[in-house]
Parts: C-alpha cells; structure tokens; sequence
C-alpha cells in the first residue's frame, strides 16, 4: 500500500509543481521570498496531495506535507534572491525525501484506506505517463543548463517558420510513444524509432548535437519510466 499511495503523491506533486505551475508564476516567487504566488501555489499543492490520496483521512498528511512544500519553496526563493543560486535538483530531491516520510508516516499509523482497485502497478503508469509530459521537459531543459548545454541560435532564415513551441510538443510526443511502446514490450519498435531519429542531420552541427542529446535524454527519461513499471 505505501508503494501505491507514494506513486500517486509524487503524480500529485508533478501535477502541482509543473503542470499547474506556470513559467510566470516560478519567475515571480524568484523576486520574492514570500508573495501571493508561493499561497496560490500551496493551496494548489495541498488541493492536489489530498485528491490524489483518493482518502479522505489523508486531509492532515496533506496539510503537513503543505507546510513542508511552503517552507521548501520559500528557503528555495531566499536563496534565489540573496545569492542567485537555483538549486532545482536539490529542491526537487527535497520534495521527494518529504513525501516519502509523510507517506511512510500515514501509511504506518494504519489509517490508510486507498480503493483495492488502485494497484502500485496503475499507480506507477499514472506516474510515469505524467513525468514524460511537460515535466520531462523542464527536468531536460535544467540538465542542459547544468552541462551548460546552450541551443543553438537560429536566424528567421534558418528555423524556416518552424511552429513555436514544437520541439516540446515533438518531445512530449516521442516519450509517450517511446513508453507505450515498452509497456506493450515492443522493443523493437523503439530501436526503430531512435535509429531513425539519430540519422537526423543538420548543416550546422551544434544543433545536430542539442537535438541528439536532447533526443537521448527524452527516450531515456520513457524508457526508465517503461522499465520502473515492468517491476510492479
């Protein structure tokens, strides 16, 4: 049980932290340590813990891990603000070492009541489909910034009125098919995809690179996930 309530609690936190957080509002809690942004957010975050439980009795285990996330978040912008770090990995690492405790607490108090249909093995797909949209895409554009990975500049010329926002549409795309793919065992299929992707080339070969590692990153974001959810 705590395996199936922890899966649905990270989905929980996907869903507050990068589906329901927009680009503005993670640039406005950077200007201030506390603003009307940070309440908005937590009120999201509590909104989706408690949902996600599918429980009822969880409202205080929500609250809790409410409190934690608000703390998190305004050390996070602190930090921000007075030595213009952004530490997204370690924040993000906090968050799950929080969620992993107070699911361990709830799960151990034998209060815990999740519907017998909700197997760890639903749970996991819920999660992993979850992770492979939008915030897959934040997780690689921050590894990049890390590596110091920069895309290449683009002249109106050269991008050829390419649609805005399409390589994160064709990423998000990819990993869904990629995980479907490996849940369905057609492996196959995937070496297919990514031989074909990698023949990919283009005249300026720092952008043949960006989108290669880019392409590596996103499929190895699906196929982790395919393979974490063959062991439920």
């Amino acid at each position: 049980m705590m395996i199936t309530l922890l899966f649905l609690q990270l989905t929980a936190h996907l869903v507050a932290d990068f589906l329901l957080q927009s680009e503005h509002w993670s640039l406005q809690k950077e200007k201030k340590i506390i603003s009307k942004i940070h309440i908005w957010h937590i009120l999201i975050v509590f909104a989706s813990s408690w949902l996600f439980s599918l429980q009822l009795a969880f409202w205080s285990a929500a609250l809790a891990l409410t409190a934690l996330h608000f703390f998190t978040d305004v050390t996070k912008s602190f930090i921000r603000i007075k030595w213009n770090k952004d530490w997204f990995f370690i924040d993000q690492f906090t968050h799950i070492i929080i969620i992993t405790a107070i699911v361990w607490f709830y799960v151990d108090s034998d209060i815990n009541q999740l519907p017998v249909l909700i197997t760890p093995r639903i749970a996991a797909i819920i999660f992993a489909y979850t992770l492979c949209v939008k915030p897959s895409n934040i997780i690689i554009r921050y590894i990049f910034k890390y590596f110091s990975v920069k895309a290449p500049v683009e002249t109106e010329e050269e991008n050829g009125g390419g649609l805005p926002n399409a390589g994160k549409l064709i990423g998000i795309t990819e990993r869904l098919l990629v995980l479907t793919l490996v849940l369905l065992q057609q492996y196959s299929v995937v070496g297919f995809i990514i031989a074909a992707k990698s023949i990919l080339r283009f005249s300026d070969a720092q952008k043949t690179e960006y989108v290669l590692v880019g392409t590596l990153l996103s499929f190895g974001i699906a196929i982790l996930m395919g393979v974490m959810v063959s062991y439920f």
